[in-house]
């Protein structure tokens, strides 16, 4: 066998750099004009069918996804009342009384630097109990008291049970948080779920908290307490039909650019490459004031949703298929100018295309 020339090498080399400089033309041109690179029409993985013959189904997976498809609205009560899914009706919110005379704590769940997380029973109906931890967080506490009392009217917040005080009642997920979900995932329980059409829907409902935060009855709110990839999960449950919902509402501060009003997630400074670049310090070489430290917007949480929604898709079969197809808006999520950024709904809209594309009803 002859060595290879200088020039056989450098024509090798290449092939790669061809491949993608045209992948990288075609993400970047117009969606509607690509030429459908990308037909998966013979892939198993993403459950398409091939020249109409029907793929065997799985029922579990099938009364899963429908459910999943129901981002929007629960079977919402009455204002101020609640129904659990052990319930055949609604209640008004548990009051003191109520929680003094008829709730039995159990063990600890968790606790965090605002509350202590307990479960605990009403009438034989699990529940969560959650009491504050230490009265410097008072205000914390209560903040997201309000917040959650304001936010019952959407299936994308847990549900409130009552409260008293610095005592809070909230229905109880045994998945428990976000961080658990690979966990979860790989369990027997749910390993037949384990599939990029199910992690899809996962990140989904995500993006329609995310959403609905943004656009939330008083008006719009930041996650602040979301400053690590894992802190940012553990805002999160996981519903028994394995969609999110926001949990911890502790720390949601207002912004309103009309008012000039807008935000800085706490006096601290923040280090951390999980962050939007205008949460960190911008003045190299000088020691941080927060007096001086620049306020920004809800497009901090945007800048945010490439990661979190790249650990939810996983490594399953298929998932870089869909991060080929997130690969855009992903780029524009990640804008160093966050008025470049996509909003909520926009990035909402383009996750739902890519769902129907690849996994049409």
């Amino acid at each position: 066998m002859h060595p290879l020339s200088v020039r056989d090498v450098a024509s090798l080399l290449m092939i790669p750099v061809l491949f993608y400089l045209f992948l990288w033309l075609w993400l970047n041109s117009d969606p509607d004009l690509q030429p459908g690179l990308f037909d998966f029409e013979g892939d198993d993985t993403l459950g398409r069918e091939s020249q109409g013959k029907a793929k065997d189904s799985n029922p579990d997976v099938e009364e899963l996804e429908g459910q999943l498809d129901l981002l929007g609205e629960r079977g919402l009560c009455p204002p101020e009342s609640f129904r659990l899914d052990t319930m055949e009706t609604c209640m008004p919110w548990l009051g003191c009384k109520d929680i003094s005379n008829e709730v039995t704590v159990q063990h600890m769940l968790g606790q965090g630097a605002v509350k202590q997380v307990y479960k605990a029973t009403w009438r034989g109906h699990t529940v969560a109990y959650s009491n504050l931890t230490q009265q410097t967080f008072l205000q914390d506490f209560l903040h997201g008291v309000e917040m959650l009392r304001n936010m019952q009217q959407t299936s994308h917040a847990v549900q409130l049970v009552g409260s008293c005080h610095t005592t809070l009642l909230t229905e109880y997920y045994r998945l428990g948080s976000a961080e658990n979900i690979e966990t979860i995932l790989e369990s027997e329980e749910f390993s037949k779920f384990n599939n990029i059409r199910i992690r899809l829907n996962i990140a989904l409902s995500y993006l329609e908290a995310i959403n609905f935060l943004h656009n939330s009855p008083v008006g719009t709110r930041v996650m602040c307490d979301s400053n690590d990839l894992f802190k940012t999960l553990s805002q999160f449950l996981i519903t028994e039909d394995i969609k999110l919902v926001l949990n911890d509402l502790d720390a949601l501060p207002e912004v309103n650019p009309e008012a000039q009003l807008f935000v800085k997630c706490g006096t601290r400074e923040i280090v951390s490459d999980f962050v939007a670049p205008e949460q960190l310090w911008p003045f190299e070489n000088e020691p941080f004031e927060d007096s001086r430290m620049p306020s920004y917007d809800e497009k901090t949480d945007i800048w945010k949703i490439p990661t979190v929604v790249d650990y939810l898709l996983g490594n399953v079969d298929g998932s870089d298929v869909v991060r080929l197809h997130l690969f855009k808006v992903h780029q524009q999520c990640q804008n160093m100018d966050p008025k470049q950024r996509p909003s909520a709904k926009v990035l909402l809209g383009e996750y739902k295309r890519v769902r129907n594309m690849l996994f049409p009803q």
